[in-house]
């Protein structure tokens, strides 16, 4: 029974930070399009060389802090 509690524990938890990810990575990517519909945005410049290597580091940052955050709230 106490195995069934800890690990219960451990599942909404896990769930905590999953759900906390997929919100903050929706929210990224609904800006990014509506940046990109209303033209304020050429996504296409994103798939450069030069920059491709920026944007996919600070979208790995951005997750990793998502998931630090989650971490911190599921501890809470």
């Amino acid at each position: 029974m106490d195995y069934l509690r800890h690990k219960s524990r451990y599942l909404k938890k896990l769930v905590a930070m999953t759900g906390g990810f997929l919100i903050l990575a929706g929210m990224i990517l609904l800006g990014i399009a509506a940046l990109a519909l209303s033209g304020y945005l050429n996504v296409g410049i994103m798939l450069e060389n030069k920059y491709l290597l920026t944007f996919a580091v600070v979208m790995t940052a951005v997750g990793l802090l998502d998931i630090f955050a989650a971490v911190i709230i599921a501890r809470w």
